[in-house]
């Protein structure tokens, strides 16, 4: 490749994309046995000693792994951790180490980088971490440098962000390799691609013509289940349904919550309503940090609140207790966003289904045991495995093992945090297609909390925006999509990555105010926070759909 060349890696978890990238730095496990050649500056990587492949990490190939957090040494500054890169290689001495420490954090887009230095690494913005471990992988100043999915989980805002740090890269000479199996980002940093499969290279092609002309089934595929978000109307969903105000299934109204830290209290939810009903799926988006998740606690009352109301079916949940919590608890479930985190490891994939019905004391033993077969189907996980541990299944299974345990009590609603935020496109294709099927057999309503906004689009019949603890805007899927009305949605929409077309022309704005005015409703339906808009007749201040 080019030297300012950028190449993606595309393919799902285990085709091999990270495993060949490790095995050119020799950072694999010693059990592991590498063959062929490496070629860098015409040197074979694999013929070098560790001596002399030590002198290449750093100064010739930089790496930037997924998670920062785990990257970066929690117990050290900035400052330490990038100085001591460098002093390492003995590169330069102590004073021009920490100069080329501050310029490396200034390159990524770091502000304040002289202040910053200073910091660690959990006093940092998820973003900055991503930026800061991107600085420590440039300050030997390599002529490499390999990305292991740099922008998983990170909010759109953020990750277009980070991606345009990698874009002023290549301008300054430095060629990158991207692993990533969000194809919108390879599209937007990558002139080239890879595509893996099972270990192996079963495509390479320019961006272009892999986008347009892919040439294996199993790339058309990849490039099938990765959803774009569409602005123009097509392939959205329709307007609410005219009946759906009539039979609320759970309202929520001004509700409040907030977390003292030492830098004073933090309104995590600030004064938000919302509504339910019936067979709907209602999408919340927002960056980290918006209050998306502490609102779905708070309906599931794994929080308690500040202040407001929730009502599901008429009960107020908030002042439920004892036997009449228990009961409503039963109909509202939750699929959260690691599923093994919140399986019970211990437990078979049968056991961890039939765990709410014996909590919840429904049926015989036998009748939960059959129960849980029948969902293993309905999710698509043979009943063969039913005896398998979580760990022996993969992201996608645990997923739907989670989805089919929150089924196992029969609830009216479904709270869903962030459940396909780090899966392949194809397991998070078929993940959102069995949600709106189980939706439309089952009758379900939905809570689905997401950062993704073409997930949004093709799943919910609502989207409520948040920002800062607020909703901003809040109406129809295609309404909010084809004529977004407060700055922060349409920043969110700009920032969004495609893969079929180009990105619409979009700036990092940290300026714009989320939290003035009131929720004026612009027309039936769609609500949007503003001070100068001007509402319908007889409109309220609060969205009642």
């Amino acid at each position: 490749m080019p030297a300012n060349g950028a190449l993606a890696i595309v393919g799902e978890s285990g085709s091999g994309k990270t495993v060949s990238m490790r095995a050119l730095l020799r950072l694999l496990p010693d059990s592991a046995v590498v063959s062929g050649t490496a070629e860098f500056d015409g040197t074979d990587l694999l013929k070098l000693s560790e001596d002399e492949l030590r002198a290449v990490r750093g100064p010739g190939i930089g790496m930037v792994f997924q998670n920062a957090m785990s990257a970066l040494n929690p117990t050290r500054t900035l400052k330490a951790q990038l100085t001591e890169h460098l002093r390492w290689h003995g590169s330069c001495g102590r004073k021009e180490a920490v100069d080329r420490a501050i310029d490396a954090l200034d390159r990524v887009g770091i502000p304040e980088p002289q202040r910053r230095i200073r910091m660690y690494p959990f006093q940092l913005s998820g973003g900055m971490r991503q930026r800061a471990m991107i600085a420590m992988a440039i300050v030997a100043r390599p002529r490499l440098l390999i990305a292991d999915e740099p922008t998983t989980a990170l909010d759109v805002t953020i990750q277009r962000q980070v991606l345009d740090v990698f874009t002023k890269l290549r301008e300054d000479g430095l060629a990158v390799v991207m692993i990533t199996h969000d194809l919108g980002v390879a599209r937007y940093v990558c002139d080239d691609v890879v595509v893996m499969k099972d270990g192996q290279t079963i495509e390479t092609a320019s961006m272009d013509q892999f986008v347009s002309h892919a040439q294996q089934p199993y790339s058309r595929r990849l490039l099938d289940a990765a959803p774009d978000v569409t602005t123009d109307g097509n392939d959205t969903p329709g307007e609410s349904r005219d009946d759906t105000r009539a039979d609320p299934v759970l309202q929520a109204r001004n509700l409040v919550k907030v977390f003292q830290g030492r830098g004073g209290d933090v309104h995590a939810v600030d004064d938000v309503s919302i509504t339910i009903n019936a067979n709907e799926a209602v999408g919340v988006v927002g960056e980290s940090g918006s209050g998306k998740s502490t609102l779905a606690r708070l309906i599931m009352r794994l929080i308690e609140p500040a202040g407001g109301m929730v009502t599901f079916d008429g009960h107020d949940l908030l002042t439920a207790a004892g036997s009449e919590l228990h009961g409503l608890r039963r109909r509202v479930q939750m699929v959260f966003q690691n599923p093994y985190g919140s399986l019970l490891p211990h437990l078979t994939a049968m056991a961890n289904i039939v765990e709410p019905l014996r909590v919840h004391k429904v049926g015989s033993p036998a009748e939960r045991r059959a129960r849980a077969l029948e969902l293993l189907e309905l999710v698509g996980i043979p009943r063969a495995r039913a005896h398998a541990y979580p760990r022996q299944f993969s992201g996608g299974q645990q997923q739907r093992l989670a989805i089919a345990r929150a089924l196992a009590l029969e609830p009216q609603l479904l709270v869903c945090d962030e459940p396909t935020s780090a899966l392949d496109v194809s397991i998070q294709a078929q993940i959102l297609d069995l949600l709106d099927d189980l939706k439309r057999r089952l009758g379900l309503s939905m809570l689905f909390i997401t950062h993704n906004l073409a997930v949004a689009q093709r799943l919910c019949d609502r989207v409520v925006v948040m920002a800062s603890g607020h909703v901003v805007e809040a109406g129809p899927t295609r309404t909010i999509f084809t004529n977004p009305q407060h700055p922060y949605t349409q920043a969110l929409l700009a920032a969004v990555l495609p893969i079929r077309t180009a990105p619409m022309p979009w700036q990092a704005n940290t300026a714009i105010d989320t939290r003035s005015g009131d929720l004026v409703e612009l027309a039936p339906q769609h609500w949007v926070r503003s001070a100068t808009a001007h509402a319908n007749p007889g409109s309220a201040h609060q969205p009642s759909s």
